[in-house]
């Protein structure tokens, strides 16, 4: 009976070793390839980088197609002004500039006699007030001087022309300008007979002038130089310190008071420079 169940205890022995040592060779092997594959689609297919970083990543949804700069800076990033077309018709007989609000503002355009051109012109916004355009006439005066003078051009305006109207976006005008019927000019010539048999130049202060009509330096002798004198104001200028000057000589200009409209002629004769008198502006 001993020798029996010995025998018995050791099968069951060997029977429980046996299967001890198959079942987890197979089981290992199986986690193994379950592992693996879970590795390949987490790193492959399914990984954050395709789906977050690639297909559906902020830049290429904010950044690019819909950002701020498409939407707003590009096509909104400015208000364009509002204009209706406004011809302007001269019919006087000057050339003319066209100025935008007062006589001294911004030049719009410059029409010949009889000419015409259209330009948008910004609608008035200042609650029905309208806008102004104020017209300057290019008067010659080259007639008043020698034949070398070249062409002289004072500015005149008459003060009851002036164009006031109330301009809409996207309205077409006409408004003519008229002949006119008085000028006031806005500055004064230096009109200077050279008796001299030397040329001579006008300074001021060492400063060399150039002649308005021709821009010539010197003035021939027996020629006549003329200069426009500019931003004169309402009231007259006192001009001092001018003189005319030669190869060996130079005499000062006597001090004088300059107005607007009136042309201030002299005479140098080598040696000193007398007024001769002054005379206005004609409007023809």
């Amino acid at each position: 009976m001993d020798k029996q169940k010995m025998t018995a205890i050791v099968l069951a022995l060997l029977c429980c070793l046996f299967m001890a040592c198959g079942n987890p060779a197979g089981g290992s092997s199986g986690n193994q390839t379950n592992g693996g594959n879970t590795e390949d689609n987490n790193a492959g297919d399914n990984k954050a980088g395709d789906n977050n970083a690639g297909d559906n990543k902020t830049g290429d949804n904010n950044s690019g197609d819909n950002n701020a700069g498409d939407g707003n800076a590009g096509g909104n990033s400015g208000t364009e002004a509002k204009t209706g077309k406004v011809t302007f018709f001269n019919e006087s007989s000057y050339q003319v500039v066209v100025h935008q609000d007062a006589f001294s503002g911004p030049v719009l355009l410059e029409l010949t006699a009889g000419q015409s051109k259209t330009l948008d012109v910004r609608v008035s916004d200042n609650y029905g007030v309208g806008s102004t355009f104020s017209i300057e006439y290019l008067h010659r005066i080259s007639d008043a001087f020698d034949t070398e003078s070249g062409e002289l051009i004072a500015s005149g305006i008459d003060p009851n022309v002036q164009i006031n109207f109330v301009v809409e976006e996207q309205k077409s005008y006409t408004k003519q300008i008229p002949q006119p019927q008085n000028l006031t000019f806005q500055q004064a010539f230096l009109k200077i007979l050279n008796t001299a048999s030397l040329q001579c130049e006008l300074r001021y202060l060492g400063t060399v002038f150039k002649q308005s009509g021709n821009s010539n330096i010197p003035i021939a002798p027996g020629k006549t130089g003329v200069y426009k004198l500019e931003g004169v104001p309402d009231a007259g200028k006192l001009m001092q310190n001018y003189e005319l000057v030669s190869t060996f000589e130079s005499a000062a200009i006597p001090d004088f008071t300059v107005k607007k409209g009136f042309i201030y002629s002299f005479t140098y004769n080598g040696s000193s420079v007398v007024p001769t008198g002054e005379q206005t502006i004609v409007f023809k």
